[in-house]
């Protein structure tokens, strides 16, 4: 299995797909602009997108608005037919196309596999987005806030341990142990996207605000209910869950118990359901192909 592989959102139901979709959010404009600027300074196109691994799409639609067309891909086909449901444009108001697409298929290259791009001469955006939901982070501003970060992790960290993949330690991570195109035995490889032309942008590492007084992406109020239905979306959480179908969804479900601990954590009780602000930590990984 590929380091970067997780067959668990591929294997996603109806449900479950629209499940993922009303509970993650869209990423913030600051971070699109960041993405979006780098691409201009560095005499990128805004001919056509592809978003891979898109999920229901969310980034998919956000990051179209710059670009005449637009290709959502994903191993799933519910999360790809829960992308198409909600649909979107482009700036040059054409519909946002979505397919199939596992990644060893990608591996050919994305021209070869995809004719829209083929049609249109290449890809001027190459995205691929992940939402590290389970590296949920509280606000310093929260009521005891080093022990409620106690249990969230304990949850990550130690309860969820055994369910972990390589690609949810590199997303924890922020993906500081990813090989790159230059650490490869592939000197063409290399020479296709030049180190010097790379930019790694990291925020917020394990609760630590970069900038003070917010996170730079993902900071969102909610409930506690609503931070249950958002954990559940962890592919992790999905695994844990199959591996323990008995206790799934009831009291002693591991989302649950991390609820019952925060609410000692916040001091509230069993029925009451307060609002709590949540962050992530953020890495921006920014590629150039040498241009020709």
């Amino acid at each position: 299995m590929s380091p970067l592989s997780d067959p668990t959102f591929s294997n996603y139901d109806q449900q479950q797909a629209q499940q993922y979709a009303e509970s993650r959010l869209s990423y913030p404009e600051r971070l699109y602009n960041t993405i979006i600027d780098y691409h201009i300074k560095s005499r990128g196109q805004s001919n056509i997108l592809v978003d891979v691994g898109c999920g229901p799409g969310n980034a998919t639609r956000d990051m179209a608005t710059w670009f005449d067309h637009a290709v959502g891909l994903d191993p799933s086909v519910e999360m790809i037919n829960t992308a198409m449901k909600y649909g979107g444009y482009t700036k040059s108001g054409q519909e946002l196309r979505y397919a199939v697409y596992t990644a060893d298929q990608l591996s050919h290259g994305v021209q070869e596999v995809l004719p829209i791009v083929k049609e249109l001469g290449g890809v001027d955006l190459l995205a691929a987005a992940m939402a590290p939901i389970n590296s949920a982070t509280p606000d310093p501003s929260t009521a005891n806030a080093d022990a409620v970060q106690k249990v969230l992790f304990e949850l990550e960290r130690e309860i969820l341990l055994p369910y972990e993949l390589p690609s949810n330690r590199l997303s924890r991570d922020l993906y500081e142990n990813l090989i790159l195109p230059w650490d490869l035995d592939d000197e063409s490889l290399a020479s296709e996207f030049p180190a010097s032309q790379f930019q790694r942008l990291e925020w917020d590492r394990d609760g630590i605000l970069t900038d003070g007084d917010q996170f730079f992406n993902f900071s969102d109020e909610t409930t506690l209910e609503g931070l249950e239905t958002d954990l559940g979306t962890a592919s992790m959480v999905t695994r844990w869950r199959e591996a323990h179908p008995e206790l799934a969804n009831t009291e002693n479900d591991c989302v649950k118990q991390t609820m019952a601990k925060l609410r000692l954590s916040l001091g509230v009780g069993g029925t009451e359901n307060p609002t709590i602000t949540v962050g992530n930590g953020t890495v921006i990984l920014l590629f150039k192909r040498k241009c020709v």
